[in-house]
């Protein structure tokens, strides 16, 4: 990979201290049937790479972000909608929270983000993937 930190691939970034968003990251590979998503922590090297470019690196590591294939980046409620859509299927009913306004939405989410330690505990460790799916994980 070296310096070169190009994106070839729908990238999903995700705390990977977290329990509820590692969970997320379990659902969605079992989702993507046709492998179209990758994932990384937003912990990780190449994370910070690619993020200090696309979003206020203070920002980094406050919500879930999400980069298309042509480097549209989602954040927050956009990004977690976004991913069900470009799964297809049933994932795309999802969309229809599409009719409430972002700044809406968010409220919630930034809600659920504040609180999700306190409800559902921290991960000692950064989640990491299984031998069999770590082709699918930037590190």
């Amino acid at each position: 990979m070296g310096s070169d930190f190009k994106v070839d691939n729908r990238v999903v970034f995700y705390d990977g201290f977290c329990v509820v968003c590692s969970k997320f990251i379990n659902l969605l590979i079992k989702a993507d049937k046709n492998k179209l998503n990758k994932f990384t922590s937003i912990s990780s090297i190449y994370a910070q790479n690619i993020l200090k470019k696309k979003i206020n690196t203070k920002e980094i590591g406050k919500f879930i972000i999400y980069l298309s294939r042509k480097g549209k980046v989602y954040s927050k409620s956009d990004a977690v909608i976004q991913v069900f859509i470009e799964l297809g299927g049933l994932y795309t009913v999802f969309g229809i929270l599409k009719i409430f306004p972002a700044s809406f939405r968010n409220i919630f989410y930034d809600f659920f983000a504040s609180n999700r330690y306190k409800w559902f505990g921290k991960l000692d460790k950064c989640h990491l993937p299984p031998k069999e799916i770590a082709d699918r994980f930037y590190l």
